[in-house]
């Protein structure tokens, strides 16, 4: 049963990455599938982190950070700030 989501949703992700490659959709259904993308890569990365151990308990595996797959902002990073000035004039 456990591979049989893990197949499912590599099916989901990849049926969805299509559809954005295609280019046939309207811009609003662009960032749906965007969204699906994230949460479909955010709960495979979570499924990958934690495996059932022999006892019948969950057990956390570390995940390697970084990699391409992982499309989940870091919400942590340092963020550019707005320079203090004279503000812009409405046209």
């Amino acid at each position: 049963m456990e591979k049989g989501i893990d197949r499912c949703l590599g099916i989901l992700r990849k049926w969805a990455e299509a559809r954005i490659a295609a280019g046939n959709e309207p811009p609003w259904a662009w960032y749906q599938y965007m969204k699906l993308i994230e949460t479909v890569a955010a709960i495979q990365t979570g499924r990958a982190a934690v495996t059932q151990a022999a006892g019948g308990s969950l057990a956390v595996q570390e995940v390697a950070r970084g990699s391409k797959e992982d499309a989940v902002a870091d919400i942590d990073t340092r963020r550019r700030r707005r320079r203090r000035g004279e503000p812009p004039l409405p046209m």
